[in-house]
């Protein structure tokens, strides 16, 4: 996995890549209207939601196999999505198994 650091943000320039992005960057404000609304069926929608973009990403968008700076990339928007998930998942109380 690369560094945070070490890939650059301007090579995800398709629109599941940036769809991608934004929907990740809701996390927070849905965390918020969530905890507010004592309805945890956002945080359900958003992960929902989230893990169908990310099949529409990964359908669309290869990262094996791309020149270094896609491929450097795409592996930490994949990872900041099982991230988010995993978030998610925690908030729900629902355990997320490293592997099946």
């Amino acid at each position: 996995m690369p560094a945070p650091g070490g890939a650059d943000p301007a090579a995800l320039g398709t629109p599941q890549e940036r769809e991608l992005i934004k929907q990740l960057a809701g996390l927070p404000d849905e965390i918020l209207h969530s905890a507010e609304a004592l309805d945890p069926s956002r945080i359900n929608r958003y992960a929902t939601e989230l893990a169908a973009r990310f099949h529409r990403f990964y359908n669309s968008c290869r990262i094996k196999g791309e020149p270094e700076d896609i491929l450097a990339a795409r592996l930490l928007l994949a990872d900041a999505v099982r991230r988010a998930l995993a978030v998610c998942l925690g908030i729900l109380g629902v355990s997320a198994p490293e592997r099946m």
